[in-house]
This record gives C-alpha cells, sequence and structure tokens, in this order.
C-alpha cells in the first residue's frame, strides 16, 4: 500500500526529490507526473504532483524530505581558486552574414576560408 508524503506544483521538483528517494532505497513513485506536465495549468487544481511510497517506508522517507526541507541535503560550494574560463572569440564578420542571411532572409549563405594563391598552382586566367 502506498501513502503520499508529500505534494509539488513543480514536476521537476517532485523528480529531483523522488531521485533522491530512489537513491536512498526508498521505493517510490509520482502520481499525476504527466498530467501536471501536460495540463500546466491544472497543477493547483489536481493538487501538484504527489510522492508516493510504501506504507513501510514512509517514516524514512518524511525524515529524508525534512532534511530536504533544512537545506542539510545541499552540496558544499566548490571553489578551488581557478580563474573562470576565458570567453570565445567573437565570430568573423562573414559568419555573422550568413547567419543573417540564413535567418532573416531564408537564403543560405556559405562562408569560405580564403584559399592563397601560390606559383604551383594556375590561376584560371593562365590556363
Amino acid at each position: 500500500m502506498f501513502v503520499t508524503v508529500a505534494s509539488f506544483l513543480d514536476p521537476l521538483e517532485a523528480r529531483i526529490v523522488h531521485g533522491r528517494l530512489a537513491a536512498e532505497g526508498i521505493n517510490a513513485y509520482l502520481a499525476d507526473e504527466h498530467q501536471a506536465i501536460n495540463d500546466w495549468y491544472m497543477r493547483q487544481a489536481l493538487g501538484g504532483v504527489k510522492l508516493r511510497v510504501r506504507r513501510d517506508q514512509s517514516e524514512a522517507a518524511r525524515a529524508l524530505l525534512d532534511q530536504f526541507a533544512r537545506g542539510s541535503l545541499a552540496l558544499d560550494d566548490e571553489d578551488d581558486g581557478e580563474e573562470p574560463a576565458a570567453a570565445p572569440a567573437p565570430d568573423s564578420w562573414s559568419q555573422r552574414l550568413a547567419f543573417f542571411g540564413l535567418f532573416a532572409l531564408g537564403l543560405p549563405l556559405p562562408w569560405r576560408n580564403a584559399r592563397r594563391r601560390t606559383s604551383a598552382t594556375p590561376h584560371r586566367d593562365d590556363a
């Protein structure tokens, strides 16, 4: 027999708590999860997503939910003293032009790398 130990308006939060309970070995499932995702405007009327556990595991689940609510399960901040990664280089003007042509005009505009002419490669005029 399953009993409801918590109810969440956010299905994502319910899924996170469900995963934590599963990691602790507590058999649980989420009732009305798909209904709350598909009909998001009905979440409150349905009573949210209900977290249900087996009756014999309900006390352990409630204790874990209390720890979760107090924040004692939160991870420590990781500050190892490293500098944040540098920002990527800006796009070239040809890439920006191609993206503008693709999205604004609906035209695929390929860009190429400029090829250097050497004396070994024949020119069109030479052929």
